[in-house]
């Protein structure tokens, strides 16, 4: 939904519109904007990523079945391919997507309309002065949380892979948590200066320096190696991109996920969770009862898989193919709840160095370019590695193996843990070629440059300082973006500030992973599951934001639609200013008092049949049978929907019942406010209607109160043209 959003407004008119003044010129230069915006948007994901992801989906079997539903699949070039595919879904147009939405309609808001480079600013055309109430400081905490901890995260799970890259280049470098811990120190050191100089004297120079380090690695091993396979792998990726690129985005899995119905363990999914307290759905119990009392016979002969050929978990996968059923809500979703949970730093951080610029190119060079730029970065590394293992097959199987998409055996092929111990494997090591599905995801990027004899060192020391350089922009940006929101938009925020968030960020990093050491566990992975846990709530704000600069960008343009539109008396979110909606230090006239407001908002809560029947009897006329109709069935709706509520105690499948009900109610009182919004020339749409009464329904009930006091728009009166 985000990137055809972008694409229709990036070619619409609207794509001329310049985030700021007519007259204003761009900033930076193109080439040091690219570098900016693409070093703080992949941040160290091609490193980290670029060959440990194809070669997860490549071999790594998820759940012992191959990843379907993402193209075709008859021999292991189109499993090769696939885990290309999946790759670039999960880093292409989908994942910068988020980062744009946020930083036109930050450009567009605070550049044209004089608003502080806030996160709350965004909202500004759809909650208008809302946005200085609880409300505004709200989604201000939401962002600088979302930073803040997206950050803590790239710090605490990189340096992983720079001690381990650091190691690999001299073994006397250590890798435990104090190395870490002082890894971090210096990177956040180097980040303290590059944000205190600011953005043209520090992050510009830092970020241009990175990004040429990075393409040099890059275009080095494009020449390096077979640069027509490549090159090939990279055309032929694209176009399956393109192909499937739809079909992915559809994709959720839904009948690899019947296998939690099919499971043993505990639910998550509404109507088939366990309701009995020993694991399982009601309808694997029944399963499961039945199965109990079949006679398998001859065992060897059972298509299941349990001990006993009794049901287990995984008899669903292995009878039907299934590729793991958690393989969506554990992978994919989880890309996209990290992606989203940085769109408020990357976001922002492109908006501040874009202004100046048309939407239009802003769309192109910070959405489209960067993700075909980052789809090379990913193919040619990605596509070396699955070189890499098919040669490590060939040399070191005994004729015996046959590719399958499955985890391959390490110790058949002279592997124990990662490291090689056969002769075969140990001969082919020495000569730089590796069963990457043997190594560990810090050492396969460093084994695709092992073949390039005396060079490797001297790109693993490019690989160790661009990986190093890109966290530090990471940290840099992020610091500005927490620095300016705090500061409530202030483009150059106190000294002290910028040092306070900079350290703030590499402390926690630091405390978390002292913390995780000595619990033995994984602190930094509680952190990033708060930073995708801060995502949701955001997801919802990103498609406001697409509202919201949607009518920023047709008042800019004097759209007769919006412009001569009526305004709602009333908002449904006054209630968090104490119904005294004014802009920031500043007194306003209220129309309504706040015992008026607060009356008719208790009635909506508990008799939203009232409000209901008023609006009717506006629309229909006083006393009208379909008033009273209306009123009634809205009841009605209402209250068994609280009744089956309180009787789901006994059996939680009134309570479904229940909010059946309760969406009757909702689409009830949207059809309504449609037509009361249409009635009075108020703009919006009926998807705009039904969210608000799923969300708010009393609030929109109350709205309706007030709204039907107010005359009707009168669009059929005749006007006589001027004479000449």
């Amino acid at each position: 939904m985000w990137v055809v959003f972008l694409l229709y407004v990036a070619f619409s008119k609207y794509g001329n519109i310049k985030l700021g003044k007519a007259h204003e010129k761009p900033e930076f230069n193109n080439i040091s904007w690219f570098a900016m915006l693409f070093s703080c948007g992949i941040a160290v994901g091609v490193y980290t990523y670029g060959v440990a992801e194809p070669m997860s989906y490549y071999r790594g079997g998820w759940g012992e079945h191959n990843l379907a539903g993402r193209g075709p699949l008859y021999n292991d070039d189109d499993r090769a391919q696939l885990a290309m595919m999946q790759t670039f879904y999960h880093w292409g147009f989908h994942a910068w997507a988020p980062y744009i939405v946020v930083a036109i309609t930050l450009g567009v808001v605070c550049y044209r309309w004089n608003m502080p480079l806030t996160m709350r600013s965004a909202f500004y055309p759809l909650l208008g002065n809302l946005i200085f109430s609880p409300i505004g400081d709200c989604i201000d905490a939401i962002a600088i949380a979302c930073t803040t901890f997206g950050v803590c995260t790239s710090l605490g799970l990189g340096v992983d892979a720079i001690t381990a890259f650091g190691n690999r280049l001299n073994s006397d470098i250590e890798t435990d948590v104090d190395a870490k811990t002082w890894t971090i120190v210096v990177m956040t050191l180097v980040a303290n200066f590059s944000v205190v100089l600011g953005l043209k004297k520090g992050m510009q120079i830092l970020s241009t320096v990175t990004f040429s380090l990075g393409l040099f690695a890059l275009l080095a091993t494009l020449l390096l190696d077979n640069t027509w396979y490549l090159l090939n792998s990279y055309v032929q990726s694209f176009g399956h991109y393109l192909n499937y690129m739809i079909q992915a985005g559809f994709r959720t899995d839904a009948f690899e996920q019947l296998g939690y119905d099919f499971s043993s363990a505990a639910n998550m999914f509404a109507g088939t969770a366990d309701t009995d307290g020993n694991g399982g759905s009601p309808l694997y119990d029944a399963m499961a009862k039945a199965n109990a009392l079949v006679d398998f016979g001859n065992l060897t002969d059972a298509d299941f898989i349990g001990a006993s050929a009794g049901m287990d978990d995984y008899d669903s996968a292995t009878v039907y193919g299934s590729h793991a059923r958690w393989m969506m809500n554990g992978w994919t979703i989880f890309y996209w709840g990290w992606w989203v949970s940085w769109a408020p730093f990357v976001g922002m951080f492109i908006a501040r160095i874009s202004r100046g610029r048309t939407l239009r190119s802003v769309i192109t060079g910070a959405f489209i370019a960067p993700t075909l730029f980052g789809f090379l970065w990913l193919c040619v590394w990605g596509s070396l590695g699955i070189k890499m293992q098919r040669a490590a097959e060939l040399a070191l199987s005994d004729g015996t193996y046959i590719a399958d998409g499955t985890l391959p055996d390490c110790a058949a092929f002279g592997y124990e843990g990662s490291v090689p111990t056969s002769d075969a494997a140990i001969s082919l090591a020495n000569d730089g070629y590796y069963l990457l599905t043997c190594r560990s995801n810090n050492n396969k990027l460093f084994d695709v440059m092992s073949p390039y004899g005396e060079v490797k060192k001297f790109l693993w020391t490019i690989l160790l300082v661009g990986i190093t350089l890109y966290f530090i922009t990471s940290s840099d940006s992020g610091s500005y973006v927490d620095d300016v929101i705090s500061a409530n938009g202030m483009a150059k925020p106190p000294i002290m500030q910028k040092i306070f968030w900079c350290w703030t960020e590499g402390g926690v990093a630091i405390a978390l992973l002292i913390v995780g050491d000595k619990a033995g566990g994984n602190a930094l992975g509680a952190v990033q599951a708060v930073s995708i846990v801060a995502g949701l709530p955001f997801t919802l704000m990103l498609c406001f934001m697409c509202t919201s600069v949607w009518r920023a960008l047709k008042i800019d343009a004097g759209d007769d639609d919006i412009c001569q539109a009526t305004q709602w008396s009333t908002g449904v979110l006054d209630i968090a200013d104490a119904f005294n909606v004014r802009p920031a230090n500043a007194p306003a006239e209220q129309r309504y008092s706040f015992a008026e407001r607060a009356q008719s908002l208790a009635t909506a809560v508990f008799a939203p049949f009232i409000g209901v029947f008023k609006a009717c009897e506006s629309e229909y006329g006083v006393g009208a049978p379909i008033a009273k109709v209306q009123a009634v069935c809205n009841a009605l709706f209402f209250y068994i929907w609280l009744v089956l509520l309180c009787m789901s105690g006994e059996d939680r499948q009134w309570a479904w019942l229940g909010w059946t009900f309760f969406l009757f109610h909702v689409m009830q009182i949207t059809g309504l406010r449609s037509s009361v919004r249409d009635s009075h020339g108020i703009y919006g749409n009926l998807a705009e209607d039904l969210l608000v009464c799923l969300c708010l329904y009393p609030m929109a009930v109350s709205q309706l109160h007030f709204q039907v006091q107010e005359p009707k728009a009168n669009n059929d009166v005749y006007k006589k043209p001027d004479q000449a």
